[in-house]
């Protein structure tokens, strides 16, 4: 079992994952439209059960989101100000099935120049807290990893977000802290013990964990907030 104190890491959650401009559900997530030409941004989410996606017109032309499934449709395409909102919760899932839980969308004026996306639903990345007292040892877990995977976790003392980065939308805002890199043992677990000064006692600690998959994907966790 690792420990470290809560107070002596490093600053800004960065390794592995990528800034962006953003956007709890699970997770709550920001795709925007056609900020950047005819491009949904980030293209591509990894999201657990019960995450909510909200695609956010930015101006750059008319656009729609159209799953080519049929799982869900904008509606006609249209210019900024607009955003359209899907939730991917069990019900949903099983009002419209897809192979793998791989829900492709795109843009249906612009789909040949390139402007497409995707949805990967999976099994859900849970973060939880034992004995996260001010005084304490306190102990994160994180369950649900693949094996060997790669799991960071991050906390801010400043607020619940939003703040972008390639996953997603994390609930965590600037200042951002880095806890040690985790790997998920054989049994999809990885924790990190954490000693909790007295002087923490009345904190608000907000913490969101993430795996990374390589090549810039990945997965978060559900966030956690706790008053120490």
């Amino acid at each position: 079992m690792k420990s470290t104190s809560l107070l002596k890491t490093g600053l800004i959650l960065v390794a592995g994952l990528t800034l962006s401009t953003a956007a709890t559900a699970q997770n709550d997530h920001t795709v925007t439209v056609g900020a950047g030409g005819f491009v949904f941004e980030p293209q591509d989410l990894n999201l657990n059960i019960g995450d909510k996606v909200t695609w956010v017109w930015s101006g750059g032309g008319s656009h729609n989101v159209h799953a080519l499934s049929g799982a869900f449709l904008s509606g006609n395409p249209t210019t900024a100000p607009n955003t359209f909102t899907v939730t991917f919760d069990t019900a949903f899932l099983a009002a419209n099935p897809v192979a793998g839980d791989l829900y492709d969308y795109q843009c249906d004026p612009h789909a040949f120049f390139g402007m497409i996306g995707s949805i990967q639903v999976m099994s859900p990345r849970v973060l939880s807290l034992v004995n996260f007292t001010a005084g304490q040892l306190g102990t994160m877990n994180v369950d649900g990893m693949n094996a060997g995977g790669t799991v960071l976790i991050g906390y801010s003392l400043t607020g619940n977000g939003p703040f972008g980065v390639n996953l997603g939308t994390l609930s965590l805002s600037a200042p951002i802290n880095q806890l040690p890199a985790l790997t998920a043992d054989a049994a999809g677990h990885a924790e990190l013990s954490v000693n909790l000064p007295p002087g923490l006692a009345g904190t608000t600690v907000h913490l969101h964990a993430g795996e990374l998959f390589g090549g810039g994907a990945g997965i978060l966790t559900n966030p956690v907030t706790v008053v120490l």
